[in-house]
């Protein structure tokens, strides 16, 4: 993880603001990540397959150093080990996070910035998790399943 992300800071995404892993940052990612992906088929060629990954890892990593508690799981997406859209084996890696039994798809949250192009989606899903985590702390972090 480290080293994607050293990559990730060097090279994807060299100008990102002195704190990356904020609604700020993700914003300034979103930007870079449309600036590179004009539309979905060149996103999903296997010659993109790195970078990609390191903008999936830059995501997750943000809404887990944020503050909000969460993880990264694998989680199984397909029975016969064949992922069309990632090429992954039939896992998809998602982050998950102790007010809600959703998990955050960091894959379909990439794939989605670049097909809806409106350079926020990031950060707003980020708010709504800040906001549900705020009201989860204040309900004095009941268990979730």
């Amino acid at each position: 993880m480290d080293a994607a992300l050293e990559t990730f800071f060097a090279v994807d995404v060299p100008d990102m603001p002195v704190e990356p892993f904020t609604a700020a940052g993700l914003d300034h990612a979103e930007r870079a990540l449309m600036d590179r992906f004009s539309s979905v088929e060149p996103l999903l060629a296997i010659d993109n397959a790195g970078v990609v990954d390191r903008f999936q890892r830059y995501l997750g990593e943000t809404f887990i150093r944020s503050g909000l508690g969460g993880h990264w799981k694998n989680i199984r997406i397909t029975d016969d080990d064949t992922d069309v859209v990632f090429r992954r084996r039939g896992f998809e890696p998602v982050v998950c996070h102790p007010f809600t039994p959703a998990f955050l798809d960091v894959g379909s949250l990439v794939l989605g910035a670049v097909e809806a192009r409106t350079f926020h989606e990031w950060s707003w899903v980020y708010g709504n998790c800040v906001v549900d985590y705020g009201n989860w702390v204040a309900e004095g972090r009941p268990s979730i399943s």
